[in-house]
């Protein structure tokens, strides 16, 4: 992307009316024309010192598509207390001698300032914008340190695959939708799954082969160590969409044998742990007479979707689904305002898995 990034120099502490003027600075041009402010949203993030980095370069490559006003927050409630931040523009030239601009403010937050987030992120919010948080570390639903700044967005996101455990993460993304006064969430995990529902979708359009998907009697997903969470919610909206009620859950995780009851009947899915090829690298669909594949591998951006009856391939196609980094997560994630059905579905079935 073309354009120009501005930062201000110095640090420290700041007030409100400083952010501000230090912001509208950023954003004057050479010639003297204060550059528009671009944003659609706000987007707060939430991060420790050591994941910080790669969440200031996610948020900072959304620019483009999804201009904001970011408030970055590095927080440790159990440093000393210290608050620095740092303010920065990211400029693009438009028809007319015009620029558009999108503004990140990045807090560093130790201490007791760090236990009181909300108080730091509220007042820099760009009214009647919609508020996004993404939370990328795991929290309590109920603590009184999440709570309050939950309470500013409008959506919270988070990212199931770094909380060390997808059973944690479900069941604090699951009591976060239980609270009437908390916003719907999303995950990140969730959001690459996209193109992997539109393809399984796609295989059973065909007039010819409606029928099969009513008869799906046996599942494989293939995922690596770190993609447990992905295809456990692929499993979750698999079960949901096709109404299938879990009967009983065996094996070590993460290598689990799922046996579920459904309008055909029982239905096994076995969940298999495979090398790396890609966070999640195939899944196998059988019905009596069919088999539906969709595979891929980390080194391409595409996968290949095929069909297969009495052993002969009947259909095949391939299509991009792209590479998700946590940029393109988080894009998925922000085009969604309001409540995801089909996610909120998936995990309730996938937290019962894991429960």
């Amino acid at each position: 992307m073309i354009g120009e990034l501005r930062r201000a120099e110095g640090g420290g502490w700041m007030s409100v009316e400083e952010v501000e003027r230090e912001l509208a600075r950023l954003r004057m041009g050479e010639d003297g024309q204060l550059g528009l402010r671009a944003s659609v949203l706000n987007l707060v993030a939430v991060t420790g010192e050591e994941t910080a980095p790669q969440v200031a370069e996610a948020v900072s490559r959304l620019a483009g598509e999804h201009p904001s006003r970011t408030v970055l927050l590095i927080s440790d409630p159990e440093g000393p207390e210290r608050m620095d931040v740092r303010l920065s523009a990211f400029c693009t030239p438009r028809g007319g001698g015009t620029q558009v601009c999108a503004e990140q403010i990045t807090i560093h937050a130790e201490g007791p300032p760090a236990r009181h987030l909300e108080s730091i992120a509220g007042p820099l919010l760009i009214p009647d914008l919609p508020v996004f948080l993404f939370y990328t570390g795991s929290f309590s639903p109920g603590s009184p340190e999440f709570v309050p700044l939950a309470r500013l967005a409008d959506r919270l996101i988070l990212d199931s695959s770094s909380w060390g455990g997808c059973g944690r993460a479900f069941a604090a993304a699951v009591g976060v939708l239980s609270r009437e006064d908390l916003p719907p969430a999303g995950d990140l995990q969730w959001a690459t799954l996209t193109p992997w529902r539109a393809l399984i979708s796609e295989m059973f359009a065909a007039p010819q082969l409606a029928g099969e998907l009513a008869g799906i009697g046996e599942v494989e997903i293939h995922h690596a160590p770190d993609g447990e969470c992905r295809a456990l919610l692929l499993a979750g909206w698999l079960a949901s969409s096709l109404g299938w009620r879990l009967e009983a859950a065996s094996g070590p995780p993460p290598a689990r044998e799922l046996r579920f009851s459904g309008p055909p009947g029982e239905v096994r899915l076995r969940m298999q742990p495979a090398t790396p090829a890609a966070r999640l690298a195939r899944v196998i669909l059988r019905s009596a007479d069919c088999e539906f594949c969709v595979s891929r591998s980390l080194e391409h951006p595409e996968a290949r979707a095929t069909v297969s009856r009495g052993g002969e391939v009947v259909g095949e196609s391939v299509a991009y689904i792209g590479r998700f980094d946590m940029s393109a997560m988080l894009a998925e994630e922000l085009r969604c305002r309001g409540r995801d059905e089909a996610y909120e579905r998936a995990l309730r079935a996938a937290a019962e898995v894991v429960a």
